[in-house]
């Protein structure tokens, strides 16, 4: 495993939704996947026992991270053109 970062791939999140999925059947929803997800981390980084580490600091740097990983994701997704309405009114030729 290299040192660049961290490495999220499909597999790693099947693999913890299996786990979710196992421990509570409601994490097939995404939102209750997601709030497990984020208390899980709360959680952790609560019961982390490092007397030099500012831990609200290190919750904001969280959060930045995981916004930093949404849109990032958001920008590899295909850019879909709206969808075309439906013409109305008076036309004249």
């Amino acid at each position: 495993m290299s040192d660049d970062g961290i490495q999220l791939s499909p597999q790693l999140i099947q693999d913890l939704r299996l786990a979710m999925e196992k421990q509570d059947p409601r994490t097939k929803d995404d939102i209750m996947a997601m709030q497990y997800l984020v208390a899980a981390a709360g959680m952790l980084l609560s019961s982390t026992n490092n007397p030099q580490m500012n831990k609200q600091n290190a919750l904001e740097d969280l959060c930045g991270f995981m916004k930093h990983v949404f849109d990032y994701m958001e920008q590899q997704k295909p850019q879909v053109p709206p969808p075309a309405q439906d013409a109305f009114g008076v036309w004249k030729p």
